[in-house]
């Protein structure tokens, strides 16, 4: 596998996780750091906007085009990810018509705001029908962080699994390191007794 912007041949020393998963294509360590400082720059609407915005300083830290065509296909997945969570919230929510309640005797029914007296119901049911609102602007700020947070947990879960099997091969390579030391220290000392 090659760098998705210089083009240099990745191995295990010089290979970084791949900033969406699935891609299957990286970054060297050196482009990945002409990267970093864009990365951690926050955006405060379009990722995609952010990156144009951005594209002279890119190029200048040299960033080629190939490296600016994948920027700009994971900018364009990070967006369809803010996307997805985004929901429309409406400017007005209707206020439910509330049920008739009987009056003491059971003969007829009243309506709340007329049971409350002095018009101190619709105080109530305006209050009611903010507080509904602002829970519904709640909910979905919560979806919308649930969706982010599960696309984030799921990236992260990537990077630890790669990031174990590096683990795994750096113990393989120190045991062979060491099983060779080993046998080398035996040989010299078969060699001294003799």
């Amino acid at each position: 596998m090659n760098c998705v912007n210089c083009g240099c041949r990745l191995t295990f020393f010089n290979e970084t996780d791949e900033l969406w998963s699935g891609t299957d294509r990286a970054l060297c360590v050196s482009c990945r750091k002409k990267i970093t400082p864009f990365l951690e720059e926050p955006t405060q609407g379009d990722n995609l906007a952010h990156l144009h915005e951005r594209r002279d300083a890119l190029i200048a830290r040299g960033i080629t085009p190939e490296g600016y065509a994948h920027l700009t296909e994971y900018c364009k997945h990070l967006d369809s990810l803010l996307a997805k969570g985004r929901r429309e919230i409406p400017d007005e929510i209707p206020a439910e018509p509330y049920p008739e309640t009987p009056d003491a005797e059971g003969q007829e029914t009243v309506a709340p705001a007329a049971a409350a007296g002095n018009g101190g119901g619709g105080e109530w049911r305006v209050a009611l029908a903010a507080q509904k609102k602002e829970n519904e602007k709640i909910e979905r700020q919560l979806d919308v962080l649930g969706t982010e947070l599960g696309d984030s947990t799921r990236i992260i879960c990537d990077r630890l699994e790669r990031m174990r099997e590096r683990i795994r091969l750096l113990i393989y390579l120190a045991s062979i390191g060491a099983v060779g030391g080993v046998l080398a220290f035996l040989v010299s000392l078969i060699v001294l007794i003799r």
